[in-house]
C-alpha cells in the first residue's frame, strides 16, 4: 500500500490517537473498497476518492476502526482512533456461534460442519488422548495411559486447539468427555474474532497458551471483535470493529504449529523439542510469505476461498457493496479432495538402459506454500511406480532398490498394503530416546526421517524392472497418494472413518488413500535378445478437478491486483 500523494488526491487529512498525537502506518479507505493508503509519519494520508459522498475509514492495529462521512473532495479530515483496551476477563463467556448467525448467516453457514467446528469432537483426537473416541480407540498408543508425561501432565495440552473455548476460560483442563464434546463449538467465531495478539516469538507454544495468545473479552469495551477487513464502518450497539493483521496467518501458527516439551518445564520454544506441527514456520521460509513475491499467499487467501458475497453483514448496509471476491468463506479447508489434487505435480521418464526398464519420477511440490505432506505426524504421502505389459497387463518384476517404506504398510498390497513395492513413502517420523518409532509427537526426542517436499521443492527417484522377453508395448504410472494416517496406527485402533465420522479413504481401494496426482509414460522396449536402447514417450497427467483450477485462477487474478 503506497502512500498517495496530495496532489492526486481527493480527500486529505489526518489520523490521530486520543491524546491528539498522529497515528503513522494507519491504513485510510473508503468504505466497503479494500484498497487502502498509508499515514506518513505526521499521520497525513491522501485518499483517491470519486465527487460525491465517502465514507473514509482508518483502521490500525490495537484500535477502533475510525470513520466519518464527507462530500469529496475533501480537506483537513481528521479521523480520531481510540485504543482497543487490553483489559481480559476469562469470565467474560464467548459468544457461540449462533449469536453471530442472524448478522452473519453466510459466514455461520460455511463454519457449521467445517472441520473447525467438528475440531472438538475428533474421535482420532479421543483415541489418541485417552482411547474412547471409538471401539477400538484404547488399543496401541494412549496419552492418559502410555505417555511418560502423563503422570505429571495428564491433562496435556491438547484442549488448547481442540476446545479452546472451555480452555479459554480455564487454561490446562483436560479435553471434556467426547459426550460434551460437541457442546462447545470446536473453534468458533469468537476464539478467532476475540484474539487480540499472539506473541509471534513463540509460535511452538500450543493453541491458546496464556501469555502467549491474548483475548479481548473486555469488561469495559464490550463486543471487540477483530478482522482482516480494514474499511468496515459499522458500529452495532457495543460491538466494534478493530483491525487485527495477524489473522492473515500469524494467528494460524496457534494451532498450526507446536513443539512438544519433552522436560515439561512449560517452554516450547526449547532446543531440545521436537516440532510436531510445522506448518506455519514451513510457509513462513518460503517465498509465499514474502510480500511483493510473485508466490505471496497467507493462510487465508489459500484456506478461505473468496465468495460472491457484497456484503458482509445482514442487517448492515454498507455506503456500496463490495466487489465480489473480498468477502472469504469460512469453511476453511485444508486436505479436501480439491486441495489435495492441486498439492503436487508429478512427471515419468522411462528408458531402455543396459537390457533393464528405467523409470525416473520428478515429484514437484509446486501448488503449495508448506511442506507436502504437512500437519500431524501420522500424515503421509505414498508414491507407487508401476509398469506392465500393454498387451496383457502382466506387471513386470522391479529389480531396483527403491521401494516404500514399512510405514506404507506390511501384508496384502491388494488390501492397500504397500511397503515393499516400488515407491516411496514422505513422512515426517519420530522417535524416542532409544530410536524407536514412529512414536505420538509428546515422547518424540528427534526425528528418524523428515523426506517432506518443501514449497518449490523437487523429489527425483529412480526405478529398475525386468523387461519381458518378448518385448513389446510397456506402460508405466506413478500416483501419489494421500493417507491421513499411517497404516500400523489405522489397524491398531481399528478406524474405519475419519475423525469426523466420514468414509476412510486409507482403506478405500483401488488406491487406498486420496490421489493426489498421475503420470504415465508409454515406451516400445526391445526383445531381450535384440539389444538397443529403446524409445519412450511420456505424458504428465495431473488429477485437478475444474473446481481447483478455479481456485488457483482466483488466486492468481488477486495476486494481479
Amino acid at each position: 500500500m503506497a502512500l498517495v500523494q496530495p496532489a492526486q488526491a481527493d480527500v486529505t487529512g489526518r489520523v490521530l490517537d486520543e491524546a491528539g498525537q498522529p497515528l503513522a502506518g494507519a491504513r485510510v479507505s473508503r468504505e466497503a473498497r479494500g484498497e487502502a493508503v498509508v499515514t506518513d509519519s505526521a499521520g497525513v494520508f491522501a485518499l483517491p476518492a470519486p465527487a460525491g459522498v465517502v465514507t473514509v475509514v482508518a483502521a490500525a492495529r490495537g484500535f477502533f476502526h475510525a470513520s466519518r462521512e464527507v462530500a469529496a473532495p475533501a480537506a483537513d479530515v481528521t479521523l480520531v482512533m481510540t485504543a482497543v483496551p487490553t483489559d481480559d476477563d476469562p469470565a467474560y463467556p464467548l459468544a457461540p456461534p449462533s449469536t453471530c448467525a442472524p448478522c452473519h448467516p453466510q459466514q455461520v453457514g460455511e463454519w457449521t460442519g467445517s472441520p473447525m467446528a467438528l475440531a472438538g469432537a475428533n474421535t482420532w483426537v479421543y483415541d489418541l488422548y485417552d482411547g474412547t473416541g471409538t471401539p477400538g480407540g484404547a488399543n496401541g498408543f494412549v496419552y492418559t495411559r502410555d505417555s511418560i508425561l502423563a503422570d505429571h501432565n495428564p491433562a496435556s495440552e491438547c484442549a488448547s486447539c481442540h476446545q479452546p473455548e472451555p480452555w479459554a476460560a480455564t487454561p490446562f483442563i483436560p479435553m471434556l468427555p467426547l459426550a460434551q464434546a460437541g457442546q462447545q463449538h470446536g473453534i468458533s467465531c469468537e476464539v478467532c474474532h476475540r484474539l487480540a495478539e499472539i506473541d509471534e516469538t513463540k509460535v511452538n507454544y500450543p493453541g491458546l497458551y496464556p501469555g502467549v495468545v491474548r483475548m479481548a473479552r473486555s469488561t469495559t469495551a464490550g463486543a471487540i471483535q477483530f478482522g482482516l477487513l480494514g474499511d468496515v464502518a459499522y458500529r452495532a450497539g457495543s460491538m466494534r470493529p478493530s483491525y487485527q493483521p495477524q489473522l492473515a496467518a500469524a494467528v494460524c501458527a496457534a494451532c498450526h504449529q507446536d513443539k512438544n516439551d519433552p522436560d515439561d518445564d512449560g517452554d516450547f520454544e526449547e532446543a531440545d523439542g521436537v516440532i510436531s506441527e510445522p506448518t506455519y514456520l514451513e510457509w513462513l521460509a518460503s517465498s509465499y510469505a514474502t510480500p511483493g513475491s510473485p508466490d505471496h499467499a497467507t493462510c487465508v487467501d489459500c484456506h478461505m476461498a473468496p465468495t460472491d458475497a457484497t456484503v458482509a453483514c445482514s442487517v448492515y448496509t454498507p455506503s456500496q457493496p463490495r466487489p465480489a471476491g473480498q468477502l472469504r468463506s469460512h469453511r476453511i479447508e485444508g486436505t479436501t479432495a480439491r486441495f489435495l489434487e492441486a498439492a503436487v505435480s508429478v512427471g515419468v521418464t522411462a528408458t531402455v538402459v543396459d537390457g533393464e526398464l528405467a523409470v525416473d519420477v520428478a515429484l514437484t511440490n509446486d501448488r503449495t506454500g508448506h511442506h507436502v505432506p504437512t500437519g500431524v505426524t501420522v500424515r503421509n504421502m505414498i508414491l507407487l511406480v508401476s509398469a506392465r505389459r500393454a498387451s496383457d497387463g502382466l506387471a513386470l518384476t522391479s529389480t531396483g532398490d527403491q521401494v516404500v517404506d514399512a510405514l506404507g504398510g506390511i501384508g496384502d498390497p491388494a488390501a492397500g498394503y504397500v511397503a515393499g513395492l516400488p515407491g516411496k513413502l514422505y513422512a515426517k517420523v519420530p522417535v524416542d530416546a532409544a530410536g524407536a518409532g514412529p512414536v505420538f509427537f509428546t515422547e518424540a526426542a528427534s526425528l528418524a526421517v523428515d523426506n517432506r517436499i518443501p514449497a518449490h521443492g523437487v523429489d527425483h527417484s529412480h526405478y529398475r524392472f525386468a523387461l519381458p522377453p518378448a518385448g513389446g508395448p510397456i506402460e508405466v504410472e506413478a500416483r501419489v497418494i494421500y493417507r491421513r494416517a499411517f497404516r500400523a496406527v489405522v489397524d491398531a485402533k481399528g478406524w474405519t472413518t475419519d475423525g469426523h465420522g466420514q468414509p476412510l479413504e486409507d482403506l478405500q481401494a483401488p488406491h487406498f488413500g486420496h490421489l493426489m496426482a498421475n503420470a504415465t509414460a508409454t515406451l516400445d522396449a526391445p526383445a531381450a535378445d535384440e539389444g538397443g536402447c529403446g524409445c519412450a514417450s511420456a505424458r504428465s497427467d495431473r488429477v485437478t478437478p475444474v473446481l481447483a483450477l478455479g481456485v488457483l485462477a482466483a488466486l492468481r487474478r488477486r495476486r494481479r491486483r
